[in-house]
């Protein structure tokens, strides 16, 4: 009995390629810390992938707009997050193709980035951004379909209470300025994954992103006849015209 063989299959590459550079940026940042030519008293995180100002003559703050989506405080966020994307980065990856998410994904983190940068006192780090617009993604894929995904709508409102609950429930007591002011981890990253899910609407437009099936092939044309009668194979069994009997023809 031949054994069975199987092969690697890199189904989602974007998305692959995406978890694979957010957990080596946090894996660099922990293990080189001390070696990294950093500032002094500043990690890669803080460094690189964090977006709170921008100057127009320092060309590494215009990086900063989309690396911020990969830094990372811990590795318990980070492989929450990195689960998130994998599950949503692949359903999305097949129903928008790579190049365009790639182009979604870069202006989610363009769209926050910039906001962040525009809020003073505030600092935009983490894939927050990309998940919200995978969440909604992944809705309109379902949409394109004619099909209304109750299961993604949701998954969009339970990740949206979730960030909501960790980060309003440690301030219920204070004012409704400072729980306003406290939001803006939400809204900012919410801001980003609309913006980067609204070429979806277009490249989803035209109709359904699901591969149509194959079209049966076309039957064969009848065998041909010879002498008035149709060829039979070997072995063949046919019914007789004139009565119900079977009769066995056989070639030689």
């Amino acid at each position: 009995m031949a054994k069975k063989r199987y092969s690697f299959s890199f189904d989602a590459p974007m998305t692959i390629l995406l978890v694979f550079a957010y957990v080596a940026a946090y894996a660099l940042d922990i293990s080189l810390r001390s070696r990294l030519p950093l500032p002094e008293g500043q990690s890669l995180t803080s460094w690189l992938l964090s977006c709170a100002t921008i100057d127009v003559r320092a060309p590494l703050d215009y990086v900063r707009l989309f690396t911020h989506v990969l830094g990372s405080d811990s590795w318990i966020p980070l492989l929450r997050n990195a689960l998130v994307l994998l599950v949503l980065g692949r359903s999305a990856e097949e129903g928008a193709g790579s190049l365009p998410l790639a182009v979604m994904l870069l202006l989610s983190a363009l769209v926050s980035g910039v906001i962040a940068c525009l809020v003073p006192g505030f600092s935009a780090q983490g894939p927050d951004p990309l998940i919200f617009m995978l969440l909604l993604l992944n809705f309109f894929v379902s949409l394109s379909g004619s099909v209304i995904s109750v299961s993604w709508i949701l998954a969009f409102l339970a990740f949206t209470a979730l960030r909501a609950y960790a980060i309003i429930a440690p301030i219920v007591p204070a004012s409704p300025l400072v729980m306003a002011k406290s939001c803006l981890p939400i809204f900012i990253p919410l801001a980003g994954g609309i913006a980067g899910s609204i070429p979806s609407i277009f490249i989803l437009g035209k109709g359904s992103s699901r591969p149509k099936p194959a079209a049966r092939p076309k039957a064969k044309a009848g065998k041909k006849e010879k002498n008035g009668r149709p060829d039979i194979s070997k072995d063949e069994t046919v019914m007789a015209d004139s009565n119900d009997t079977f009769t066995e023809t056989l070639d030689i």
